[in-house]
């Protein structure tokens, strides 16, 4: 169980390091912000469907 969480938080910072390698001066990024969001927010969905009350 620890590592299935080490993994969870692992694959997290891997997408925090993505995002912030590839954001430019001016702000923006080098890949399609919409597609990435879309992804991001069907992964949270997806999560939240899997949680037990």
């Amino acid at each position: 169980m620890n590592a299935d969480k080490e993994k969870l938080y692992e694959l997290l910072e891997d997408i925090k390091e993505i995002i912030e390698q590839n954001e430019t001066e001016d702000g923006s990024f080098r890949f399609d912000i919409v597609r990435a969001c879309v992804a991001l927010d069907l992964a949270k969905t997806e999560i939240s469907k899997t949680i037990k009350d």
